[in-house]
């Protein structure tokens, strides 16, 4: 469990490998004469569309979204304008197959009532959004937002947690749910369901449960409560390709705040503190790696520290080299965040986000770190792992060149095996198999995105594939 944090991506000697030892330059993806803050990246196949908020005035926020495809940066375009309204936290869902053009919600905070409400606007193909439809208008502050990107929103009001799900036969988001209340707040969704702190006395009570919605009916099952020592706060969770790892700013006493991680599997806690500086703001996400046997998830951290007397953004580097200060300018540095995307059908990039404080004005600033599915050396050779077509609708043929015997598996992005394919080899070492989009259990999988992990003797090839 040692190995848990700072060794990020280290054994990928099968499915990815690092293209780069150091994160690339940290650049601007926002201007500098505004109050740009609260990013967000919607990750669709062919391209990534950031969202953020920015402050116009004292009484004025809108809703501001760019493509940031790094060969094809867009112009700042506005999603939603309203004067004397203060429009805040975007988050999206693609409602498509994340095939441009498609689909999504756009769902952010607006104080246009007597609090802070939830609503949500559409983007549709022909490049329009819908009129603004309510999620919530509870009593209260609806606020820290949250999605599992799949349909359900979490969020806090008043001491409670409450969820709603997207029904996406209707169009419509449920009524607001509550989970938990007596203080209940920072909820995070994790591949496993949703978690969020409580306070216990001098301790902090981390608690996961799984949501169903059924029959117009929620059933909340307990998963697990862990009990942490001192207060904690700003509870963050791995993307959907991850283990259930989860991070949080922990406070003890009088000292420093420090941050606490929890392996999604085992329950065991790992503290990162130091005797002088604060520790604050955790980012966390990981990748899914496969081995021939297994699969796992190495970890990745991001955080705040005020070492440097103001307050920057540091991360591991990939390459063993520990931490590394990512934002180094002289002003603060604050609420980093990771999104994951795939540039190509060969390729991962971990993107990490923060606001950065700029002559008065908040800038949004990225860089990223890329890697190549299957290593350098087997990315460059002739292409020997195919799908026929891709993106498909109702079935694709997979092929895969070897000279001994192939496994051929297909994964979700959740790190689900979702069905083992049989091959058949022809004369001339191709082998070939045909998916037809369901499970080991014969159903049908959903629309989205998919990866094929062909495996013979000690070669392993992987490709994501798109199910329409």
């Amino acid at each position: 469990m040692k190995n848990f944090v700072f060794v990020a991506f280290a054994m990928l000697p099968f499915f990815a490998h690092a293209q780069y030892d150091q994160w690339f330059p940290g650049h601007a993806v926002t201007d500098s004469t505004h109050q740009n803050r609260n990013a967000f990246l919607l990750g669709q196949y062919y391209e990534n569309i950031l969202f953020w908020d920015q402050e116009l005035d004292a009484t004025t926020t809108q809703l501001c979204y760019k493509n940031v495809n790094p060969s094809s940066i867009g112009n700042q375009q506005v999603a939603l304008y309203q004067a004397g309204v203060k429009l805040s936290n975007p988050v999206a869902i693609v409602l498509g197959n994340g095939i441009i053009p498609s689909e999504y919600l756009l769902i952010y905070q607006t104080n246009e009532g007597n609090d802070i409400d939830l609503k949500c606007i559409t983007y549709q193909p022909n490049g329009t959004f819908t009129a603004p439809v309510t999620v919530s208008a509870l009593p209260g502050d609806d606020i820290r937002l949250t999605t599992d990107g799949y349909g359900r929103l979490a969020w806090e009001n008043s001491g409670k947690i409450w969820i709603s799900q997207y029904l996406y036969q209707s169009n419509l988001f449920t009524t607001p749910y509550a989970v938990d209340s007596a203080g209940a707040n920072a909820p995070v969704y994790t591949p496993g369901g949703l978690s969020y702190l409580k306070p216990n006395g001098d301790n902090t009570s981390l608690i996961s449960v799984s949501p169903d919605y059924s029959q117009n009916n929620w059933t909340i099952y307990p998963i697990n409560s862990q009990s942490i020592l001192g207060h904690s706060a700003a509870l963050t969770a791995a993307g959907p390709l991850s283990g259930g790892n989860m991070c949080m700013q922990n406070k003890v006493g009088s000292n420093p705040t420090g941050l606490v991680l929890t392996d999604g599997w085992s329950n065991e806690l790992i503290h990162l503190n130091s005797p002088n500086f604060n520790y604050s703001q955790p980012a966390i996400d990981e990748m899914m790696l496969i081995t021939k046997s297994n699969y796992f998830f190495p970890t990745i951290l991001a955080f705040v520290s005020d070492s440097l007397t103001q307050k920057d953004i540091f991360a591991e580097a990939p390459s063993y080299d520990g931490l590394q200060n990512i934002s180094l300018w002289p002003g603060e540095d604050t609420n980093p965040k990771f999104f994951v995307t795939f540039p190509t059908g060969y390729s991962v990039s971990v993107n990490l986000f923060w606001e950065s404080d700029r002559e008065g004005f908040s800038t949004i600033y990225s860089t990223h770190y890329d890697y190549l599915f299957g290593g350098i050396a087997e990315t460059q050779k002739e292409q020997t792992l195919l799908s026929k077509p891709c993106p498909f609708k109702s079935e694709t043929s997979i092929l895969f060149h070897a000279s001994g015997t192939v496994n051929l598996q297909i994964w979700d992005l959740q790190g689900r095996n979702v069905k083992t394919l049989s091959a058949e080899k022809d004369a001339d070492g191709w082998c070939k198999a045909l998916w037809d989009g369901t499970n080991d259990s014969g159903n049908i999988v959903s629309p989205g995105s998919y990866i094929v992990v062909a495996i013979s003797g000690k070669t392993t090839q992987s490709l994501i594939i798109i199910k329409n």
